[in-house]
């Protein structure tokens, strides 16, 4: 049976594989279905009419669109009920780790379409297989639907980039992991590397720093392995220390995402100054570091907090603002600007003293002309002298 998989846009920047669906296509594949994936993410100047006309060349029996608002999904269904009898739409975000709960759904879906005469299927469930609680019992995503080289992943040499998942989300809870065995995972690496040339990989949504156990067994098997490759994660930075920092540069990594929660790092003193401690161990291993930050929109002391991030050493940060989409990216591109701003003074004062930074810093903004102030009123010429 031909299967069609769409992955509807979304807001993401940069656009990631939708690896969930890739899970269902190896799962369909493995039951003998004739399966593609349409990530129209990567389309998403096209209309959704035109975006879905490849769908007339394969002709798919059965169409499953995914995509994280209803209103998208609503108006897909309506596209596609011209051309389509069995349209299976799901709510699910692209990076949402709910691989094992989206096949058993489908897998239960074909189980229970099969029952009718009408309904032409392959398919052979296995009842055996607990899809929802074992992300290690499914077959390894079927890449080779995706374009990987599509998608605006990149390492920090600009080299191609693609993600790995490293856990599964509980049904019941969505706070609660179940992490994928190290074994299997470096299994995965290795399989992706000798079969698509691809040398630096992305592990999303799930803090590395969760378990150390069980991140200490990663990081060893990973380097015994010695695949020759370069990874990029999250980490609760208030969690490292040398130790495990030497540990993941043996293992390859070459980027790290500092998570912050905001209020735990921004009231206490000792801890800003234990990130910029990490910060700069990292730096000393030849690991970039990245700052996330999520900012509530109505914490009137933004700039301020933007400014002390400027002190941390970070190679770069983003900001996510708690608030409606749209206001949301204005004041998340207003914190960015002011951010890239006090990061120039700041590299200023540690290079040449405060005096003669600040002097230089305003030479330089007065002589490319910096604008006094961007759209949310943030001073940019004067950020605020920010605590130790």
């Amino acid at each position: 049976m031909n299967v069609a998989l769409i992955a509807l846009a979304n807001d993401e920047i940069p656009v990631t594989p939708p690896l969930t669906l890739a899970y269902i296509a190896a799962v369909l594949e493995h039951q003998r279905h004739i399966v593609r994936i349409y990530d129209l993410a990567l389309t998403s100047e096209r209309s959704l009419t035109r975006a879905l006309e490849p769908l007339r060349r394969f002709h798919p029996q059965v169409v499953i669109v995914v995509g994280e608002q209803i209103s998208r999904l609503e108006a897909a269904v309506q596209v596609l009920r011209s051309q389509n009898s069995n349209i299976v739409p799901m709510q699910l975000e692209r990076d949402k780790l709910a691989q094992g709960q989206a096949c058993a759904t489908i897998l239960a879906w074909f189980e229970q379409q099969s029952k009718y005469d009408n309904f032409f299927t392959h398919s052979h469930p296995s009842p055996d297989l607990p899809l929802k609680a074992d992300l290690d019992r499914l077959p390894l995503p079927a890449r080779h639907l995706l374009a990987l080289e599509d998608y605006g992943l990149r390492a920090v040499g600009h080299e191609l980039q693609t993600t790995v998942l490293l856990g599964l989300q509980s049904d019941t809870d969505p706070i609660e992991l179940t992490l994928r065995s190290p074994t299997q995972i470096v299994t995965e690496l290795r399989s992706v590397s000798r079969e698509y040339g691809i040398r630096h990989y992305l592990f999303p949504a799930v803090s590395l720093t969760i378990d150390r156990a069980w991140l200490h067994e990663f990081l060893t098997r990973l380097t015994d392995a010695d695949l020759r490759v370069s990874w990029e994660g999250s980490v609760d930075a208030l969690q490292l220390d040398e130790s495990l920092l030497a540990h993941m540069a043996r293992s390859g990594c070459e980027k790290l995402r500092f998570c912050f929660n905001t209020n735990e790092v921004f009231e206490s003193a000792a801890r800003r100054s234990q990130v910029r401690q990490m910060v700069a161990l990292a730096h000393q291993f030849h690991i970039s570091v990245l700052g996330e930050f999520e900012l509530d929109s109505t914490f009137k002391a933004i700039p301020h907090l933007v400014d002390v991030t400027a002190t941390f050493g970070l190679d770069d940060a983003t900001f996510t603002i708690r608030a409606d989409t749209e206001v949301a990216q204005t004041e998340s591109e207003a914190a960015r600007k002011r951010y890239q701003v006090s990061r120039l003074r700041q590299q200023l004062i540690d290079r040449f003293g405060f005096a003669i930074g600040t002097l230089l810093w305003l030479l330089h903004n007065s002589r490319i002309g910096v604008v006094l102030r961007d759209e949310r009123g943030m001073d940019l010429e004067e950020p605020s002298d920010v605590p130790v």
